[in-house]
């Protein structure tokens, strides 16, 4: 008998005779005689890319793929509103991955090969009535010492006329205390729950994304009881506070080398206020609050970005930052949604790469000292300048942000822009939207060489430039003769496509 649909040799007799018909023929065989001959690696190669639910159903292309799905080393689910529209074709699907567990447990049983090292699970359509399911298979998971676990839920909404309330899954104990062998675990839109002491004495990587903790020291415990944990991700995490006070976090390891700490959400309550990691390596904070934050121990951290709430009225403390570490190798500045950075001096001994993304007030950069120095990124609007007071040359990559409207303004900001960017450069890449964006109008072509003999007007005098837009083929030729003017010391010029993103 078939178990909730899942067995590996479940057609029915009309399909059997009709494959029994089509095999009969030279085609069909020399078909099958390929796919017989492919090794198992190659086979369980292929069916570890399948959600689990089309892995089992290769069970039915030939004899010799009859039991292969018993041997993919992940699991993977995908319980998705849009396929799965009812509740009753969600507690189906339900019971069809409980078959598949069972079915993978008893082949585990007999067979020695049959290893899981991956569990994941995606739902869209979250429901606590199906609480039971999902403990269910994180005890499976956990039983079978698997080492990967991926759980990526939606909260459940309630309430009433007065609000909304939304339910997420909480965690439940087995997973916190007893996946001793997990090395990588990403929880996204669950909850955890402050009560157990976690233990994952492997645990490598820790995505959180979209979770809620019921406390702060959730965090505490989390990281107490990771002591091999190397990478940490915390997106839009949230800490239930009753009055919805803003609350600070420490983070405190001695294993971690990757923290990434994003809030895209502009209302968010956290400060990060100690980050005590005395082996960080690579740090990101996106939304976060600058002006409190404790980087003082973090004197082993090579990448280093900050799209951060500066909120300084100076930016010296970031600028001492930036001085102070020591093996700092690549640094990316960004301004947030409001209390912008709007200028910086750059001092580092070892700085090789450095990023900047600017989408909102004027900012200038000023790199003072960087010998080592060689590459520069910019993102953003034409509201930038940046001069440097060492003579290295770099490479420079500019992508400009889109504007609609290509009218004067728009180029006496690009000419001002390109004439700020006062830096000794050896090849430098643009990336605009559209080929017109630098293609000057002749009024403006005037305008700017009357300043040039009155004025003694520079013209940007780069030598190796490399332009990525949307050009048409009767914009090239026009399209060169406005860079050549721009940059009348051209002595390379290439013009490709830009890719759309």
């Amino acid at each position: 008998m078939a178990e909730n649909g899942v067995e590996e040799n479940s057609l029915r007799p009309a399909e059997k005779k009709r494959l029994k018909t089509t095999s009969s023929s030279s085609s069909a065989e020399d078909d099958e005689d390929r796919i017989s001959k492919l090794p198992d690696a190659l086979i369980l190669h292929i069916l570890s890319f399948l959600p689990t639910v089309d892995a089992v159903s290769t069970s039915l292309l030939s004899n010799r793929w009859k039991r292969m799905w018993y041997l993919v080393p992940n699991l993977s689910f995908f319980i998705i509103a849009s396929s799965y529209k009812s509740s009753q074709d969600r507690e189906k699907l339900c019971n069809y991955v409980d078959s598949c567990l069972e079915h993978r447990k008893k082949a585990m049983f007999y067979n020695c090969n049959s290893v899981l090292t991956s569990f994941k699970l995606q739902m869209d359509c979250y429901e606590r009535t199906k609480n039971h399911y999902l403990d269910k298979w994180l005890a499976f998971a956990v039983e079978k010492k698997v080492t990967e676990v991926n759980l990526c839920l939606s909260e459940e909404v309630g309430g009433d006329e007065d609000g909304s309330i939304y339910y997420f899954y909480c965690i439940p104990e087995t997973l916190l205390v007893k996946a001793i062998y997990l090395t990588i675990l990403e929880l996204n839109t669950v909850l955890l729950d402050s009560d157990y002491s976690y233990s994952f004495p492997s645990l490598k990587s820790l995505s959180l994304t979209n979770v809620d903790f019921l406390d702060t020291s959730v965090v505490d415990k989390l990281l107490l009881g990771s002591p091999s944990l190397e990478k940490l991700s915390l997106t839009d995490f949230d800490i239930y506070t009753n009055d919805r006070r803003p609350y600070q976090l420490d983070i405190r390891s001695s294993s971690l080398k990757f923290l990434v700490i994003r809030f895209f959400m502009i209302e968010s309550l956290c400060t990060v206020r100690q980050i005590e990691v005395i082996n960080l390596e690579s740090l990101e904070l996106v939304g976060v609050p600058f002006d409190n934050l404790n980087l003082s121990v973090c004197k082993a951290i090579k990448n280093l970005s900050l799209i951060c709430d500066w909120n300084i009225e100076e930016p010296s403390s970031l600028e001492y930052l930036i001085s102070s570490l020591p093996l700092l190798e690549n640094l990316t500045l960004g301004n947030w949604e409001k209390k912008n950075l709007d200028h910086i001096k750059i001092s580092s001994q070892h700085l090789k790469s450095f990023n900047v993304n600017n989408y909102a007030d004027a900012m200038t950069v000023i790199i003072e000292w960087a010998p080592q120095l060689a590459s520069f990124y910019y993102t953003g609007d034409l509201l930038f300048r940046i001069s440097m007071v060492s003579s290295n040359s770099l490479n420079g990559t500019f992508e400009i942000a889109k504007y609609e409207d290509y009218d004067g303004d728009w180029f006496i900001n690009m000419m001002n822009f390109l004439m700020s960017l006062n830096c000794s450069w050896n090849m430098v890449t643009l990336h605009v939207d559209r080929a017109k964006a630098l293609i000057f109008p002749k009024n403006l072509k005037r305008m700017f060489e009357n300043w040039q003999c009155t004025c003694r007007f520079p013209m940007v005098n780069w030598e190796h430039l490399r332009v990525f837009t949307e050009c048409k083929g009767e914009e090239e030729s026009e399209l060169r003769d406005a860079l050549m003017w721009i940059f009348p010391s051209l002595k390379t010029l290439s013009i490709g496509e830009r890719r759309s993103c």
